[in-house]
C-alpha cells in the first residue's frame, strides 16, 4: 500500500470530533461491541452505534459558558466561576484525539507513521476544523454588525445617549471597528499577537481565544500521538502534572487566558495541560470499556457520576474565580469518561439520537452568545427604565442584574428564560443558513460538472 492510500485509510478511522462547540462528537463510532483497540488489535469493520450522551454535556457546558458571559455585566453573580466550563472542551478534545489515534494504530497493525503521514493527519484535523468554524464565524460577524447597531449600540458598548445617531451610522461604526480587528478573523484573540483592548480594534467575540488554542494545540497533539503513539500515551500524564504546576505558579487569576507565561500565554498552557488530561483518561477508558460490569459496579459508577455532577455544580455556583477553579477538572474528567463508557443509568438515558441535534448547536451558540449578551443586557435596562416598566411581569423586573428598585441581584430565572432561548434560536437559524449555503454550493458544482 502506498503512502497516500495508507494515510487515506487512517483518516477514515480518524474522523473523530474534538470538541463540543467545534464539531460533532457524535461522529464517534463507540459502543460496547466496538471495544477500545490497543496497538496491534484489528478493528472490526462496519459502523457501530454512536455515543450521544456526550452531546448533551457539550450543549450543557456551552450553555454554562453563555450564561457566565452574560453575568460579566452583573456585579453580583450566580456563577462567579462559570468560565471553568471551557475546561470540559479541552479535555474532550484530548480524549477524542487519543481515541482516533488508537483506532488508527489498531487498523495499521501498530505500524509507526512517518513524519509525512503524521503531518497529513494533523493537516486533515486542522482543515476539518477550519471548514467547520469559518462559515459560522463569518456569519457571526455579519450578525454582530447588524444586531448591535439595531440595539442602538456600537462595540465597545455605549449605553448612553451619545451613541452614533441612526442605524446606518451605527452599523458603519461597528463595521469600522471589526475591520480594524484582523485578529478576529485569524482567531488570534487572546494570544500574544491578538490580545487587543483598544477601541481601535475591539474583539466582540471574546471566546475566540479558545478556538485558536483548539486549532494550534489540537494540531500539535494529533501529529505527536500519531507519530509516537506509545510515547505520547506515556507522556500525557506527565505533561498534565507539569503543565498544571506551571500554570498555578505563574497565574495571577486561575483561569487567565491572555497573560504571558514565558514564551506562551495562559490560554496555551491551559490547552496543552487539559488536552493531555483528556489523552490520559483515554487509557482508563480503554480498560473500563473492556470490563463486563456487574450490577454493583454499575451502581458504584452511577453514584460516582452523580457525585461528579453535583460537585461541579456546587463549585461553579458557589466558588469565586480563583486558583481553586482547577478543583472542577477531576469532576469534568469523570463526566466525560463515564459518558463514553456508557454503562451508568444516566449515560444510557442521555444516549439518545436527538441529543445529536443539541450537540450541533454548541459551536454557533459559542460564537454568537457574547454579541447577544451585550444586546440582551441593554434591552432589559431600557425596558426597566421605559414607559412599559410598570406593566412588565415580575420575572422581567428581576432580570438584568437588578431588582425592581435596582438592587444588585445575580442571574435570575427571567434571564435564563429570555436570554438562553434567544441564543439557541439564533444558533438554529445559523446552522440552517450554513446548510442552505453548502447545499447551494454543492448544486452549483454539480451543474458545472
Amino acid at each position: 500500500m502506498n503512502e497516500v492510500s495508507e494515510v487515506s485509510e487512517v483518516s477514515e478511522v480518524s474522523e473523530v470530533s474534538e470538541v463540543s462547540g467545534v464539531s460533532d462528537v457524535s461522529e464517534e463510532k463507540t459502543s460496547r461491541t466496538d471495544r477500545a483497540p490497543v496497538p496491534g488489535q484489528r478493528v472490526s469493520g462496519g459502523k457501530t452505534p454512536k455515543t450521544y450522551s456526550v452531546e448533551f454535556w457539550r450543549f450543557a457546558f456551552t450553555a454554562i459558558v453563555a450564561l457566565y458571559h452574560l453575568e460579566i455585566f452583573y456585579q453580583k453573580k450566580l456563577m462567579p466561576s462559570g468560565t471553568s466550563a471551557v475546561e470540559f472542551f479541552f479535555v474532550l478534545a484530548g480524549f477524542t484525539i487519543a481515541m482516533s489515534a488508537s483506532r488508527r494504530v489498531a487498523v495499521g497493525g501498530g505500524r509507526e507513521l512517518s513524519p509525512r503521514e503524521a503531518g497529513a493527519l494533523a493537516w486533515e484535523y486542522l482543515k476539518k476544523k477550519l471548514l467547520m468554524i469559518y462559515p459560522l464565524l463569518a456569519l457571526t460577524l455579519v450578525i454582530t454588525i447588524i444586531i448591535i447597531p439595531l440595539a442602538g449600540l456600537t462595540f465597545p458598548m455605549n449605553y448612553g445617549s451619545g451613541a452614533a445617531p441612526g442605524f446606518l451610522q451605527r452599523m458603519l461604526t461597528q463595521l469600522k471597528l471589526l475591520t480594524g480587528s484582523e485578529w478576529e478573523w485569524l482567531m488570534m484573540v487572546g494570544t500574544p499577537m491578538g490580545f487587543n483592548n483598544s477601541t481601535a480594534a475591539s474583539a466582540p467575540i471574546v471566546p475566540l481565544w479558545f478556538l485558536t488554542q483548539l486549532l494550534a494545540i489540537g494540531y500539535m497533539y494529533t501529529y505527536f500521538i500519531n507519530r509516537k503513539y506509545d510515547f505520547a500515551m506515556f507522556a500525557a500524564p506527565l505533561i498534565s502534572v507539569l503543565g498544571f504546576s506551571y500554570f498555578v505558579l505563574n497565574s495571577e487569576n486561575n483561569l487567565d487566558f491572555y497573560i504571558k507565561m514565558g514564551l506562551v500565554n495562559a490560554g496555551t498552557v491551559r490547552a496543552v495541560t487539559e488536552m493531555a488530561m483528556g489523552i490520559s483518561i483515554y487509557r482508563i477508558y480503554s480498560y473500563m470499556v473492556e470490563r463486563d460490569w456487574k450490577l454493583s459496579g454499575k451502581l458504584t459508577l452511577q453514584l460516582l457520576e452523580l457525585f461528579a455532577i453535583y460537585r461541579y455544580c456546587v463549585l461553579t455556583f458557589n466558588a469565586e474565580l480563583g486558583i481553586d477553579n482547577f478543583r472542577r477538572i477531576p469532576y469534568i474528567l469523570i463526566i466525560i469518561l463515564l459518558s463514553f463508557v456508557n454503562v451508568t443509568y444516566l449515560s444510557k438515558l442521555l444516549n439518545r439520537k436527538f441529543m445529536e441535534k443539541l450537540g450541533k448547536l454548541s459551536l454557533p451558540m459559542y460564537l454568537i452568545h457574547f454579541p447577544i449578551a451585550t444586546v440582551y443586557f441593554t434591552l432589559i435596562f431600557r425596558l426597566k427604565t421605559g414607559p412599559l416598566a410598570r406593566s412588565l411581569p415580575a420575572f422581567i423586573l428581576t432580570s438584568g442584574g437588578t431588582a425592581p428598585w435596582f438592587q444588585q441581584i445575580p442571574l435570575s430565572a427571567g434571564d435564563v428564560v429570555m436570554y438562553l432561548p434567544f441564543v439557541i434560536v439564533m444558533s438554529i437559524l445559523m446552522n440552517l443558513r450554513i446548510s442552505d449555503i453548502k447545499e447551494g454550493l454543492r448544486k452549483a458544482r454539480g451543474h458545472r460538472g
